[in-house]
């Protein structure tokens, strides 16, 4: 059609950009360099007081789990159009495959108690690929996770993705997130030879996603965890009068 003449051209290329902008970020490489990130007044800032600024996309669910093959390839193409921070979102959504937990599709297992070591195999190549390039990691902890009878949960079908907003108060909810922390955050990276922990190219970590005691819009009424809270504050009460 004649209005074709107006447009340019914008080819979009998985594995190319039209600008390499990875000069930007050259002497950041690898990403952890400068050291861990912290705070100072209203920045952030690296151990060596290198100042740090962000520009960054999300990889959500089985996304955070590539192929060998890709992990580079995409690494590479982020750094070109001058990412330095990507966030793995969602890595224990059960509906996606592979997740934290389970790495190949089918009947699903009854708990959510341990990291599959496939999974982690692809992730643990994917940060090394990111932090070769400059890349750093937003790394969230609890999104979807479908807790599960086999957990030690009680009514487990009953709750919605990620336990919320049961997951802020429960003892039994709680227990079971500090567990993935201590297994992820202690698990060693083969290609880094680093546990997570140890990790500076980690920036960013978010603990629970989207969930408090306010933002949920449904009533607080699944059993044991609504009866839970209530003694939890009748305690408390009874304590400040």
């Amino acid at each position: 059609m004649c209005f074709k003449s107006k447009f340019i051209s914008y080819p979009f290329y998985w594995n190319d950009a039209p600008v390499d902008l990875s000069f930007i970020f050259e002497n950041e490489k690898p990403a952890g360099k400068h050291g861990f990130l912290k705070v100072k007044g209203d920045k952030f800032v690296f151990e060596d007081d290198t100042e740090a600024r962000f520009w960054g996309i999300n990889f959500n669910s089985g996304l955070d789990f590539p192929p060998f093959e890709f992990s580079k390839k995409v690494a590479k193409r982020l750094a070109k159009i001058g990412t330095n921070i990507v966030r793995l979102h969602q890595m224990d959504a059960e509906w996606a495959t592979p997740n934290i937990f389970e790495f190949s599709k089918g009947r699903r297992k009854g708990n959510t108690l341990n990291l599959d070591h496939r999974s982690m195999r692809r992730l643990d190549y994917l940060i090394y690929c990111f932090k070769q390039e400059g890349i750093y990691i937003y790394l969230d902890l609890l999104t979807y996770r479908k807790f599960k009878t086999g957990d030690g949960v009680e009514n487990a079908s009953k709750l919605a993705d990620a336990a919320k907003p049961y997951n802020n108060y429960s003892r039994k909810l709680i227990e079971l997130q500090k567990k993935f922390c201590h297994d992820l955050w202690n698990h060693i990276n083969p290609h880094t030879g680093l546990a997570y922990k140890n990790e500076p190219a980690i920036t960013l970590v978010e603990i629970v996603n989207e969930s408090d005691m306010f933002w949920f819009r449904k009533d607080i009424s699944v059993e044991p965890y609504r009866t839970e809270l209530v003694d939890m504050y009748v305690s408390w009460l009874a304590k400040e009068i």
